[in-house]
């Protein structure tokens, strides 16, 4: 009998936590890749929130920056280095991103996106640092 007890409760706040989920109803970044395009072949990151990438950094290098939601590249930049800092341009066609700078070689890249009734979010998807001979992209939680 306190088996079944147990059971039911834990059942139930199983469901619970599953239809929280699903009513909610701002759209989320579910991971955004990083190609460093100036290699051939290019190598290429998927990052996750609370992932962080270092790698070698050489100067003149450029990155591609593509930003995904519900499965679907929604949203794209090209990561490009300047010489004393860090440029970020959308790529053509591309909406609802921009970055920020955060510093000396720093960078930060927001989307905006819409859940199903027009309500606009605004995040912070990519942070991007360089100091030296290293280069950091991490996906904020």
């Amino acid at each position: 009998m306190r088996l079944s007890r147990i059971i039911l409760v834990m059942s139930t706040l199983l469901l619970g936590s599953v239809l929280l989920a699903a009513c909610s109803s701002a759209p989320k970044v579910d991971r955004v890749d990083v190609t460093w395009s100036s290699l051939s072949p290019s190598p290429r990151w998927g990052l996750y929130p609370g992932y962080r990438q270092e790698i070698e950094f050489k100067p003149g290098s450029a990155y591609q920056v593509d930003v995904y939601s519900a499965g679907k590249v929604v949203t794209g930049g090209m990561v490009g280095d300047t010489g004393s800092s860090l440029a970020f341009r959308p790529t053509a066609g591309a909406r609802d991103i921009e970055a920020k700078p955060d510093g000396p070689g720093r960078l930060d890249i927001s989307v905006t996106l819409k859940n199903e009734k027009g309500e606009t979010f605004r995040m912070v998807c990519l942070k991007v640092e360089r100091k030296g001979d290293k280069i950091w992209f991490e996906f904020p939680k």
